[in-house]
């Protein structure tokens, strides 16, 4: 590749691919508490811990579901929405969920 080349390089090019859950999932809803899970470091943990209420399968889906509309139902806006809050979070150093990103956008 030559330099002009380079410089109309998408820089965001295989970035979906890299945050994706990579095994199939049901619905775009499983897939955004999946990457939430991910995200988190709570995936592979033992059924006991997911039976707190901030981290209950059914409490996240109902967030996905809820974040997935306000995207206008694109999965990968949502994921984008997820990562965002994530690196905000950690730059901040706070706690974040789910319903955060949705709270965030509405502001």
């Amino acid at each position: 590749m030559d330099d002009q080349e380079n410089k109309l390089k998408n820089p965001f090019e295989g970035y979906f691919e890299n945050v994706k859950k990579h095994k199939h999932a049901v619905s775009p809803v499983h897939e955004i508490v999946n990457v939430y899970y991910e995200m988190k470091g709570w995936d592979n943990k033992p059924k006991r811990f997911y039976k707190k209420k901030e981290r209950s399968y059914a409490k996240l889906a109902s967030e996905a579901k809820r974040l997935y509309e306000a995207c206008e139902k694109n999965l990968d806006n949502t994921i984008w929405a997820l990562d965002r809050m994530k690196y905000l979070a950690e730059k901040g150093n706070f706690e974040w969920s789910i319903i955060t990103c949705l709270k965030h956008k509405l502001r």
